[in-house]
């Protein structure tokens, strides 16, 4: 994904970045993580190390914490925002969600070797440490847009009155 041009987020209201984050980056994580599972799967009948099963694990868990979370925006954040709810919102779990996820991404990064592809490893696992890096660089943009963008505008909004 190549940006030929830079988007000013701060130009974004709390509701139509919630709209964007939902529409473009959320669609798109969730097919990924499909798409990664089965490449995961087709890799497992070829290892025959347990190198595969316990990234399939770590990666479930990914996928838990990344469902969670996106379900929780889409039913408690995102509509406060769209319907202009005037109640504050404690943002602190959403930080320990993120924690999470970061750390189920370095965790699957370390077990692949940085993504280092090495020439012993099948196409398949090749394949799968690339969609994981795109995947880690998505999801890591959806954590920093919320983060730098999303929340400080939920808390400006609700200081404000």
């Amino acid at each position: 994904m190549l940006n030929l041009y830079h988007t000013d987020y701060n130009n974004f209201t709390p509701e139509e970045l919630c709209v964007y984050l939902e529409e473009r980056y959320y669609t798109q994580v969730l097919s990924d993580l499909e798409v990664i599972h089965k490449y995961l799967i087709d890799y497992s009948y070829e290892d025959e190390t347990d190198t595969a099963e316990i990234i399939i694990a770590i990666f479930r868990k990914l996928q838990i914490e990344l469902k969670q979370l996106f379900t929780k925006d889409s039913i408690l954040i995102f509509p406060h925002f769209k319907n202009k709810s005037d109640v504050t919102v404690n943002t602190d779990p959403f930080y320990q969600i993120h924690q999470r996820i970061n750390d189920l991404l370095q965790q699957i990064r370390r077990k692949l070797n940085n993504y280092v592809q090495q020439p012993n490893w099948p196409t398949t696992l090749k394949i799968c440490a690339l969609e994981l890096y795109s995947l880690e660089q998505l999801v890591q943009h959806v954590l920093y847009l919320k983060q730098n963008f999303l929340w400080p505008k939920i808390n400006t909004v609700a200081t404000s009155e």
